[in-house]
């Protein structure tokens, strides 16, 4: 994941990504909760509702989807959870705007549970790793030539592609072993990660994984007014960047992505 470290690494980068800091800050506090409540009878009965399992689901709680999401089984679940989605988080909130990014997350944390309780219905099921393989792969589909490392191998770097790639057969090949071995939902890992890169694409139609590709113009042809042919000034370059952090690629209009490209031109001197 280098190449994304240094911009997700503290909160400062979080701007223009909110749903990612509060994922993080909820999720946290959840977690925090579990362990001063961890042998309190009352919670026990709590947690009970919140994790999801094939019985919990055929009672009706139908919201075990969503709230076992915001449970894990120790430190370090949640301590690699909380990092992929800081780390990787921001560019692709930043890329699909935040209710994209909020939605491609919830989306593929349920599809990820739902995923396991089909292969696995009488295990419990917690962690957020569902909605953080669907981020993981998101943002492999929306930047496929940067570089991602390992946490526990950081100077071995892969572009994006290809390395979540190489998880994605190692989940298959522990999937084929034996489901969720080591307590591990490789299940939920693949559902979830499949759902976000489906979502990725989907929400990144329009220009949005290519905002300044070849041909956009021909694409735009008609929508385009007049004013365009004019040189972009320092002002507006500058106005249009900050739509895009606060709100993604998504929220430009077509003459507005095609200022960004003219501008672009005219910085390389084209």
């Amino acid at each position: 994941m280098n190449g994304a470290f240094d911009r997700a690494w503290n909160w400062e980068s979080s701007r223009g990504a909110p749903a990612t800091k509060w994922i993080i800050v909820l999720t946290s506090a959840v977690f925090l909760a579990q362990l001063l409540l961890a042998r309190s009878r009352i919670a026990g009965s709590i947690l009970g509702l919140m994790v999801l399992q094939g019985d919990g689901l055929r009672a009706g709680m139908v919201w075990q989807p969503l709230t076992y999401m915001l449970l894990h089984g120790g430190v370090g679940h949640i301590l690699m959870n909380m990092l992929g989605l800081a780390f990787l988080g921001p560019e692709v909130e930043r890329r699909l705007g935040t209710p994209h990014f909020l939605t491609l997350y919830v989306v593929s944390g349920v599809l990820g549970g739902l995923g396991f309780v089909l292969l696995d219905p009488q295990a419990l099921c917690v962690g957020a790793s569902g909605g953080v393989f669907g981020v993981m792969a998101a943002f492999a589909a929306l930047f496929p030539q940067r570089r991602m490392a390992l946490a526990l191998f950081p100077f071995f770097t892969l572009p994006a592609w290809k390395m979540v790639s190489a998880i994605v057969v190692i989940e298959l090949l522990y999937l084929v072993q034996g489901g969720s071995s080591g307590g591990i939902a490789h299940s939920a890992h693949l559902a979830g990660g499949l759902a976000g890169v489906v979502y990725a694409r989907v929400a990144g139609r329009g220009g949005m994984t290519a905002p300044f590709a070849p041909g956009i113009r021909r694409r735009i042809d008609g929508w385009i007014t007049p004013e365009t042919g004019r040189p972009v000034d320092a002002a507006e370059v500058d106005r249009l960047l900050d739509k895009v952090a606060s709100q993604g690629l998504g929220a430009l209009t077509p003459a507005e992505r095609l200022r960004l490209e003219q501008a672009s031109r005219e910085r390389r001197g084209a």
